[in-house]
């Protein structure tokens, strides 16, 4: 937006008169002092300075000529009367120059057969006819010189045609290739051509004006055939750099044809005409339908084409950002506007008395309509790059891709610099005038200054990002999964991946930061009280703040310690979780219940973490003391050798699962437990496959997992009765119950 606000606003800002020529100026003291008070006489300045020696003279004139100086450079306008008189006087201005192009209307008619024979220039009218013919065999001899070329290279056309290279750099060679030779054919048409001038004219002045205008109208419209050939390959699509169908590109093409013929040959024919003496204002109507046809042409092909543009400008809508989307879906209007209100523009200086160059015009308008493809050209071969070179991690590869990207960045100040240039802004002049003339002034410090930030930024990017990327395929080839949500522990990340991040922001922030100083210094602003400041500012910080300078500390010695990592279980005392998030100051732990707690650095004493290296799962079974339990050691053991061979956790295990024995009795069983080694995060899969497998087993062998009795001895029950011994069981069933329920509870 600023680059087009830029376009908009140049015409009205730069179009000046022309400075005074060298020799206007006052040679002599006698001059200079008429110039400074007009009221003098010649005889009276004469007589003044032969009274006076030469340091007097001297003086004198440094006196008048800051005067003069003074005068010429008071600020006109500045007030509101002023800017009122201004525009007055402007739209004056204009309503003569619309009174002067109606009234040239009627005169084209007259106009041009005179033009026609002044290009006689004496001679019969049949010379006219020879001048047509004599092109005409110009063009003829031309064309046959390029179709022998052609021939010579038509293997090596043929060659560039019929590869489909997948490489951006391979495509891209290719039609540069082809770009360069399309120049050279066409450098062999323009000397057929000229040879068969220089051999048939006999040094007319306005014949030869007349032909080489035309030769130059051919070489123009070709030359902008030849690149739009170069952007849209409309019957290479193996080739194209532009994202669209062959049917937009074809049509694409065919209307810049078409507009560059309006605009070669229109223009062009308007300038041979104003120098064989048409009036001025005919050829100022002449030029202003020419620039309404091509104008017109350019925004039907813009609206017919806009979703081939948008396509181009957003060719993965679902992975687009979204200034991308909206970029893409509003510059098709976006050029129509800007279209119209240049020729707008245009118009208006040139019926106001100023002046406008081709170059400026036109440049402006096709810096507006092909910059955003040609940066979406270069960001879809970073893209392309980036895909293709994901497992290179070589500093080449990915200075390569820092290159195309950078390229965006130097596009976009080229083009700026074309604009202040055609439009003839003296960005250094400005840069000793006011402040933002010392903005325009660094805008070449501030680009180089953001290209080598840009360059910066996006290698520790994409080095960090494909460095984060290969550790995750790594400890993806390796089974390193997630914990499932709801389980203590997990083998978490690899220091790579805890580390990363926080170098990534450290380091972003450190090149936005240095950035932002070489920026201002750039913009004059001095930027030693700012770092001085900031160093005050800091110590005060470093005084007021020590919980926050005791955090960020601690956590540093802790990531150097490498005490945890991302994705790991660990108890700092008072909570426990999973690591999930690392920050400067603190770190957020989720409760495997799905509680998140954030916990500073500065607050940890000690630190226990379970998802370091291996975990050990020991499991309980109770077995009737009946149990064979040397039958129940080999069937524990000969699970732990079948989970070892299972696909999905056998894997996972670092020792087998076999029996400890009996751990202990109780009442009614016997305790006996069994263990196994595992990678952390991976026990609570293997122990309920562990489970399945001991519950079949057992089934299978007939062992019986033992019940909880409890035996209560009540003295004289021999002597009861079935009914009172069924009221003491009841009541010593009720006791027991009562027991575990306040065991329970408390």
């Amino acid at each position: 937006m600023a680059l087009l606000m830029f376009c908009l606003m140049a015409p009205g800002a730069f179009a000046q008169s022309e400075p005074a020529a060298e020799g206007d100026a006052p040679e002599s003291a006698v001059e200079t002092l008429k110039a400074a008070d007009p009221g003098l006489s010649e005889a009276t300045i004469r007589d003044l300075v032969a009274r006076l020696d030469d340091a007097e003279v001297r003086r004198l004139l440094l006196e008048r000529l800051d005067a003069v100086a003074e005068r010429e450079n008071v600020p006109q306008g500045e007030s509101l009367g002023g800017i009122l008189m201004q525009t007055q006087d402007r739209a004056e201005a204009l309503r003569d120059g619309l009174a002067r192009l109606i009234a040239a209307v009627p005169v084209l008619p007259t106009a041009m057969p005179a033009a026609l024979d002044r290009l006689r220039d004496g001679r019969p009218a049949g010379i006219l006819l020879w001048i047509a013919a004599g092109f005409a065999l110009m063009m003829a001899v031309g064309w046959l010189a390029e179709r022998l070329a052609r021939r010579t290279l038509r293997e090596l056309f043929r060659q560039i045609a019929e590869a489909h290279p997948d490489a951006a750099a391979a495509r891209f060679g290719r039609l540069v290739l082809r770009l360069f030779l399309e120049f050279v054919l066409l450098g062999v048409f323009v000397a057929g051509a000229l040879a068969v001038f220089f051999t048939l004219t006999q040094g007319n002045e306005v014949t030869r004006t007349a032909v080489m205008t035309y030769v130059a109208a051919v070489v123009v419209v070709r030359s902008y055939a030849i690149f739009s050939r170069f952007l849209l390959a409309p019957r290479l699509p193996g080739l194209r750099l532009a994202h669209m169908s062959d049917h937009d590109a074809r049509y694409i093409h065919r209307q810049n044809v078409v507009m560059a013929s309006i605009a070669g040959f229109g223009f062009l024919t308007c300038s041979l005409l104003h120098s064989l003496g048409m009036p001025d204002d005919a050829h100022q109507v002449l030029t202003f339908t020419v620039g309404l046809v091509l104008i017109a042409t350019l925004i039907y092909s813009l609206a017919r084409a806009r979703h081939a543009i948008a396509g181009d400008l957003n060719w993965e809508p679902e992975r687009a950002a979204p200034f991308r989307a909206m970029l893409a879906q509003y510059w098709p209007l976006v050029t129509i506007l800007y279209s119209a209100v240049l020729y707008v523009i245009v118009v208006v200086i040139e019926l106001t008395g100023g002046s406008v160059s081709y170059l400026a015009s036109f440049g402006s308008l096709l810096a507006v309509i092909f910059l955003p493809h040609m940066d979406a050209i270069l960001e879809r071969a970073a893209q392309r790059l980036d895909r293709r070179s994901a497992q290179d991690e070589t500093l080449f590869a990915q200075l390569r891709i820092v290159a195309l990207r950078a390229s965006r960045f130097l596009l976009c100040i080229a083009v700026a610099l074309f604009l202040a240039r055609i439009w003839g802004v003296d960005l250094f002049s400005l840069a000793e005038k006011s402040f933002g003339g010392r903005l325009a002034g660094a805008m070449v410090d501030i680009g180089l200054t953001g290209l080598v930030a840009y360059v910066l930024w996006e290698l520790a990017r994409i080095t960090i990002d494909r460095r984060l990327a290969e550790d995750a395929a790594e400890a993806a080839a390796e089974g390193q999964g997630e914990p499932e949500p709801g389980e203590q522990g997990g083998q978490g990340a690899s220091r790579v991946r805890t580390l990363l991040p926080l170098l990534r922001v450290a380091i972003q922030i450190t090149i936005v930061v240095m950035a932002v100083m070489l920026v201002l210094s750039a913009l004059g602003v001095n930027i030693g009280p700012l770092l001085a400041g900031a160093g005050v500012v800091g110590l005060a910080v470093g005084f007021g703040a020590q919980t926050l300078v005791r955090d960020i500390v601690s956590g540093v010695f802790f990531l150097v310690d490498d005490a945890f990592r991302l994705g790991e279980y660990i108890d700092v005392g008072v909570v426990k979780g999973t690591v999930e998030k690392i920050s400067l100051r603190s770190l957020r732990l989720r409760h495997h219940r799905g509680a998140l707690h954030t916990v500073p650095f500065g607050e940890i004493q000690h630190l226990t973490n379970y998802s370091r290296d291996w975990a050990i799962m020991k499991l309980e079974f109770r077995v009737p003391f009946d149990t064979d339990l040397e039958k129940v050691r080999k069937i524990f053991k000969r699970i732990g050798q079948d989970l070892m061979k299972h696909e999905e956790i056998g894997p996972d295990f670092l020792q087998p699962f076999k029996s400890q024995g009996v751990l202990a009795t109780d009442d009614s069983a016997f305790v006996v437990r069994g263990k196994f080694m595992a990678r952390p995060g991976r026990q609570f899969l293997i122990r309920r496959a562990v489970f399945q497998a001991v519950q079949e087993a057992f089934a299978r062998e007939g062992i019986k997992f033992a019940d909880r009795r409890v035996t209560v001895h009540v003295p004289g029950s021999e002597e009861m009765d079935a009914e009172e011994r069924a009221a003491a069981e009841k009541a010593a069933a009720s006791a027991v119950t009562g027991t575990e329920a306040a065991a329970n509870k408390a």
